[in-house]
């Protein structure tokens, strides 16, 4: 009779359970970077959204003062363009993934022309266990410009 060598007992089954480990905190963390790229995704089509919208809101008192320049589009303020991107977050619901969008800086309209929105939001990954990033939540912000189509010639 043969007999198994004694210093390789329970070895395989220490390795098919540290492998085990090892591709289950690969696939959560794989789900919860998805997770976040799609959440971020959404976030980027809101700030597209309020950049529409605030692109459309000029400002009244320019407009009646000064009229519309030739060769440039309505004008546009930083007080319209913030206002106009937080009147359409109140109106649009947010996706349930993020939590707490915000208008943040800069907003506004750098040349007058441009509305830039700036939104930001917090993230909380179901996938992501806490021991293997540490982090609750991740915070995302997004940067949008739109420009209004009608230009004078």
């Amino acid at each position: 009779m043969r007999r198994r060598p004694q210093g390789d007992d329970g070895q395989v089954a220490l390795l098919v359970i540290v492998d085990a480990v090892i591709a289950v905190a690969l696939v959560l963390v794989g789900g919860a970077a998805t997770e976040l790229h799609l959440a971020r995704t959404q976030l980027l089509a809101l700030a597209d959204a309020a950049a529409l919208d605030a692109a459309d809101a000029l400002d009244e008192q320019a407009y009646y003062r000064d009229g519309v320049v030739p060769g440039q589009g309505v004008p546009l303020t930083d007080a319209t363009v913030t206002g106009s991107a937080a009147a359409l977050l109140t109106r649009l619901p947010a996706p349930d993934d993020l939590v707490g969008v915000a208008v943040d800086a800069p907003t506004g309209s750098p040349d007058g022309v441009t509305a830039q929105v700036t939104l930001s939001a917090v993230v909380r990954p179901a996938l992501l266990p806490r021991w293997v990033g540490g982090a609750a939540e991740v915070p995302l912000r997004v940067t949008s410009q739109a420009r209004e189509g009608v230009v004078l010639p």
